[in-house]
């Protein structure tokens, strides 16, 4: 258990169970179903320590939201006054101990009391990107670091080739951007000559990483049609072809990006750095070398 504090929360265990009891319930299962998941998942009588953080910390958070169950509340009623429960603090010294008693007094307190009234909790509303394999759009670089480098206000453009699931389970497109910059919105007969830019890894990369392949695709974050830019984003059409696949799993997608303008690991700021660093003129040899055995095995 990685800990950090004294406070029933301030560890990996208490905060994963935490948070995994409220995706639960955004996904609309049941709270006995869900306990009966967790307890599965996290209890194990044969570690009384671990065992009883897992019960104290669905009972907390079953509380707080208003839905303790009777037997969640006496396995942590159980708990409460065995040395297990203290064994990895009296490790720590008497200090750290002492803070841990109190984290225990109060959540006894607190299971004494009556739980507030059930508390609503919103499901998730997933988003499903709508756009259709091979729909190619054009994005213009308006942030600070295209400033910097003489290229804001031109265009680049991207086009899909396959979707992917982000949690808590949207599904995003995945998509390969042309290695171009360009005043104008691009047509999709200009863009059929155009090679695709690798997004994955810098050029210095491979010359450290024999295995390293390179991969042009990048996953684009979207979580709902807001972040979907409405200023200089066009667009251009769609372009079928034989690198279309439905459904990547995201396990096979090594690098994503937001789509939105603001905030960090925007699409632009992944573009500008693979741009300039692919399009040096110090770009390692075998850089070069699988980078074209890439696009040979895509166009195959």
């Amino acid at each position: 258990m990685g800990a950090w504090g004294t406070s029933l929360y301030a560890n990996d265990a208490a905060s994963d169970i935490r948070g995994d009891y409220l995706d639960g319930l955004r996904r609309g299962k049941s709270n006995e179903e869900l306990t009966r998941e967790l307890a599965a998942q996290y209890s194990d009588p044969r570690d009384p320590e671990e065992d009883a953080l897992f019960w104290f910390a669905l009972a907390d958070t079953q509380w707080n939201y208003g839905r303790l169950l009777p037997e969640v509340l006496e396995r942590a009623l159980h708990y409460l006054p065995l040395e297990s429960s203290r064994e990895r603090w009296a490790e720590e010294g008497e200090k750290k101990l002492a803070a841990w008693e109190i984290t225990l007094e109060k959540l006894e307190k607190k299971l004494a009391t009556p739980q507030p009234p059930e508390k609503r909790v919103s499901a998730y509303k997933f988003y499903h990107c709508e756009w259709n394999l091979g729909d190619v759009f054009a994005y213009q670089l308006l942030g600070e670091e295209s400033r910097e480098h003489g290229l804001h206000g031109k265009f680049i453009a991207f086009r899909k080739v396959s979707g992917t699931l982000e949690w808590p389970g949207n599904t995003i497109p995945v998509v390969k951007v042309y290695d171009w910059v360009g005043d104008d919105v691009p047509n999709l007969a200009f863009l059929m000559t155009q090679r695709y830019l690798p997004m994955a890894f810098a050029p210095v990369a491979h010359a450290y990483r024999p295995r390293l392949a390179v991969d042009f695709r990048i996953s684009l974050s979207i979580s709902s049609r807001r972040m979907i830019p409405k200023e200089g984003f066009v667009y251009v059409g769609n372009l079928p072809g034989s690198d279309l696949t439905e459904w990547t799993e995201p396990s096979c997608i090594r690098d994503g990006a937001f789509l939105k303008r603001k905030g960090p690991n925007q699409l632009e700021d992944r573009f500008l750095n693979q741009y300039l660093e692919w399009n040096a003129p110090d770009v390692p040899a075998v850089a070069v070398k699988r980078r074209l055995e890439a696009e040979e095995r895509y166009s195959s």
